[in-house]
């Protein structure tokens, strides 16, 4: 018990300093995850995440996940959740509901472990941004043997399609012609991120790490931007939203023993 308040401890140390420098765009996620291990090629898995402000600590959304996790074999798995959504908002609460399939694929790099994933999200209400989302993630893990409790480095990468959104019109330079009405269907956002993998006690895991988001333009596709003039040049449609997170998930693992005969 003694290291897990140690770990919490460090986390909510953090906090202070981060919040005196940084504007509203730095949140704070907690989360908790339970993984049920059925057999050997199944695990069930159920979680919840809370997202801060880091300013005033309010409250911007929950996030729920229900799903589960099926390897093929010791590189490749694949994965589907549910993750229902509440949005805190100022004329009242939103739900959007998403649903996701992953593919892993595990492999090595310099003898590290590394894990690549391709994401789908399919959103429901869409966002004005997206109804579906494309994601390619690499992870890459720092094993080794002589950090404490049984620390694990590692640092994370990920590029994001938006497809499905909103039309958005977009017109010249003076507001005078309507050049396209297009969905903003692109790479539109990219996230990194580094954290360490804490296992104070056995099959429980604490885990503390940062993200850094921005959603950029690109010039693959013509009339298909984000954070764009309307037409009286006057206010920005789709802004970018781009933030920092600071992160504490607790993750608790639970093996199905089977008693030999």
């Amino acid at each position: 018990m003694n290291k897990i308040a140690f770990i919490i401890f460090l986390f909510a140390s953090l906090y202070p300093i981060k919040a005196q420098d940084l504007e509203s765009d730095f949140l704070h996620f907690y989360s908790y995850n339970l993984d049920y291990k059925l057999n050997k090629k199944v695990h069930l898995k159920l979680g919840e995440l809370f997202s801060f402000k880091s300013d005033s600590y309010e409250l911007q959304y929950t996030l729920f996940k229900l799903g589960g996790t099926y390897r093929f074999s010791e590189r490749i798995s694949t994965e589907f959740y549910y993750k229902p959504m509440l949005f805190k908002g100022s004329t009242g609460d939103v739900w959007y509901h998403r649903l996701s399939a992953l593919l892993n694929y595990r492999s090595t790099l310099f003898s590290l472990p590394l894990k690549n994933t391709i994401t789908a999200e399919s959103y429901s209400p869409r966002f004005k941004k997206y109804g579906y989302r494309f994601i390619y993630s690499i992870k890459l893990y720092f094993k080794n043997n002589f950090l404490p409790l049984r620390a694990t480095p590692y640092i994370k990468g990920q590029l994001y399609y938006y497809l499905g959104g909103k039309p958005l019109n977009y017109w010249d330079k003076n507001g005078e012609t309507l050049l396209a009405r297009n969905a903003p269907n692109d790479f539109h956002r990219y996230r990194f991120g580094t954290g360490v993998r804490f296992r104070p006690a056995s099959h429980f895991y604490i885990t503390l790490y940062y993200i850094w988001q921005e959603e950029f333009n690109t010039t693959f596709t013509k009339h298909r931007q984000l954070n764009i003039l309307n037409k009286s040049q006057t206010a920005i449609k789709y802004a970018f939203n781009d933030y920092q997170v600071l992160g504490l998930s607790l993750s608790y693992y639970i093996t199905n023993k089977r008693k030999k005969k």
